[in-house]
């Protein structure tokens, strides 16, 4: 998405509500000086991260309401749908290779 961190986490935000079976798929409403509050940014912040969410169309802004405009409802598989000789096993905590040593470090 190329977002700084701060719009990345805005984002989310307003994507999870949009989303949300619980919460009737909504999206935010309510006030940007309330929304920078929950997410600790300030108002003016606030406005810039909204700003630059809307002009690349990441969010839709009707009637009070900001909604995520990007579904991802399509899923990746599941692990289990793979064959097992095809899995990777990525923990390097499980990595028992030669020349390891007792020290965690």
């Amino acid at each position: 998405m190329e977002l700084p961190l701060s719009d990345v986490a805005v984002y989310a935000y307003i994507y999870g509500l949009t989303h949300s079976e619980e919460l009737g798929k909504q999206g935010w409403h309510g006030s940007r000086r309330r929304l920078a509050k929950i997410l600790h940014v300030s108002p003016s912040t606030m406005n810039d991260i909204i700003n630059r969410l809307w002009e690349k169309g990441y969010i839709h802004i009707y009637n009070g309401f900001i909604t995520s405009t990007i579904d991802r409802a399509e899923r990746p598989k599941k692990t289990e749908d793979f064959p097992l000789e095809n899995a990777i096993d990525r923990n390097p905590d499980t990595f028992s290779g030669e020349g390891t040593s007792d020290m965690p470090f």
